[in-house]
């Protein structure tokens, strides 16, 4: 067969595979926002026939022969054909593995599981949602050694979401971090104890806060016809193609910085999404590089530009009409100081960036013990909680508020809380090359987020998957990952608070 007819092969498979993804990724949302809570099996069972003919459409000799068959012809194909190519004999390898029968279990699975996290979380019923995650764990190992027997299991599962990272990789990450910013916490935290910030939970009617959702995402020059907000118990993104993003926030009637800062981080995973070259829709490179280089874009918008003072000065007269007698007593600054107040918490997307690293330290911690040591799921509420007293001096007064918060697990997503600190550390280094060329401060000061905008999208956004994170963090800033800049942001911004 001639190239061309090849590639051609190519993106018909290309648009089997959308169709069904968009499918899954359609009901899945349904299901997290305003499906009624009873349907989850049958959905469940949906999802499972759906995952189970794309298997089915994705893994056959036809589809290997064309996937090695280009690879030879590597030559002949493009940078971006043969980058093609290779995510799509990464993820051939990495499904064709693992036996249908399984892959379709776990995906119902994932549903059941995801339902139960939602009713344990609420309930405070850590007990009823135990069963799903050692099915969760069990399959994940199991899968792991079906796809690489060679290589230990959380490894694989950590490559999954940042390629070509390891736990040897991520340990000498946080040791730089322990080095370079922990020892400055504490004393960070005790000056800053006297910071005001009463008056973030205060009574904020949920009509308003959607409001300023919306006031926020416009700001950031986001296309209300690009986009949708839900709502959801744990907030999140999902993107379909660069015209149909949906992301999801949580109001809480006393903590408007709740929301203020879901909306600001979803919206930069939303950005993400809708800045992706068009040519790269519906195709395996839609998207973006990693999760952690995905993350890199949410931290952003949510710290690096959400929680500066330039921002919050120019927002904040829109905030006190909307909320005249909650903040009518409060200035820019005070509300400036109070959502950078740097102190110990439970709630991983409520703290601080100085203490959240400490919260990915003790998911990843847990998450290696998941993997590498023989670990009974029934205690993991205690290990979870010594964790917390270890690291951050205090002790969840429920499992709500401690390891049922995150929904990662009952998603099935294990391995990929390290992206959310690589993504903070790559958002820094990301910053320090932007403000070689832009004066980013004074861009946000005047709410002209249009240099910025195009600076992310010129160099990251547009890329989808083109390039490996290694690949676009040296093409963007011209040298290697280097989590110096995340401490130096943290220490400089610290210690003037």
């Amino acid at each position: 067969m001639k190239t061309q007819e090849m590639l051609q092969k190519l993106k018909e498979l290309e648009q089997i595979q959308y169709a069904y993804q968009y499918a899954m990724g359609v009901t899945s949302f349904d299901g997290n926002t305003v499906a009624p809570k009873n349907s989850y099996k049958a959905r469940g069972q949906a999802m499972s026939v759906l995952s189970g003919e794309t298997y089915k459409k994705f893994i056959n000799n036809e589809v290997k022969e064309l996937l090695y068959g280009l690879q030879e012809k590597k030559k002949e194909l493009d940078f971006v054909s043969n980058r093609k190519v290779e995510k799509y004999i990464e993820e051939y390898e990495k499904i064709s593995k693992i036996p249908i029968k399984e892959f379709m279990e776990f995906t119902k699975l994932r549903n059941e599981s995801n339902h139960s996290w939602e009713q344990a979380k609420t309930n405070d019923d850590f007990d009823s949602f135990a069963p799903y995650l050692t099915k969760i764990i069990e399959f994940n190992k199991r899968f792991a050694n079906y796809r690489k027997p060679e290589k230990k299991a959380y490894d694989v599962l950590l490559d999954d979401f940042e390629k070509g990272m390891e736990m040897d990789d991520i340990d000498k990450f946080f040791e730089q971090l322990k080095k370079d910013v922990v020892p400055s916490i504490k004393e960070v935290v005790s000056k800053s104890a006297k910071i005001r910030d009463d008056f973030l939970n205060r009574k904020f009617p949920i009509d308003k806060q959607k409001e300023l959702s919306y006031i926020l995402t416009d700001l950031l020059n986001m296309n209300r016809d690009d986009y949708t907000i839900g709502e959801s118990e744990h907030p999140f993104t999902m993107g379909l193609n660069n015209n149909d993003v949906r992301f999801t926030t949580h109001y809480y009637g006393n903590q408007i910085a709740s929301s203020f800062y879901s909306t600001m981080h979803e919206a930069g995973h939303a950005i993400y999404g809708l800045n992706s070259d068009e040519k790269l829709n519906t195709t395996v490179l839609a998207g973006g590089a990693s999760n952690g280089i995905h993350e890199s874009q949410s931290r952003f918008y949510e710290n690096l530009i959400g929680r500066s003072k330039e921002f919050i000065q120019y927002v904040f007269p829109t905030m006190k009409k909307l909320f005249p007698e909650q903040l009518g007593d409060v200035t820019a600054l005070e509300f400036y100081l109070a959502v950078n107040k740097p102190k110990t918490s439970l709630i991983r997307i409520e703290a601080d960036e100085l203490t959240y690293s400490l919260h990915i330290m003790v998911r990843y911690e847990i998450e290696r013990m998941m993997f590498e040591g023989d670990v009974n799921v029934k205690d993991l509420p205690a290990i979870w909680n010594k964790k917390y007293e270890e690291y951050l001096g205090i002790i969840p007064p429920n499992n709500t508020q401690g390891i049922l918060q995150d929904v990662h697990w009952g998603f099935g997503m294990m391995g990929y809380f390290p992206s959310y600190a690589l993504g903070s550390a790559y958002a820094s280094q990301f910053l320090a090359k932007m403000k070689e060329t832009i004066k980013f401060d004074s861009e946000v000061a005047k709410g002209d987020f249009t240099k910025i905008n195009l600076w992310l999208k010129e160099n990251i956004q547009t890329h989808g998957a083109i390039y490996t994170p290694k690949q676009l963090i040296m093409k963007t800033c011209g040298e290697e990952f280097n989590p110096a800049y995340y401490a130096d942001y943290l220490n400089d911004k610290f210690k003037a608070l």
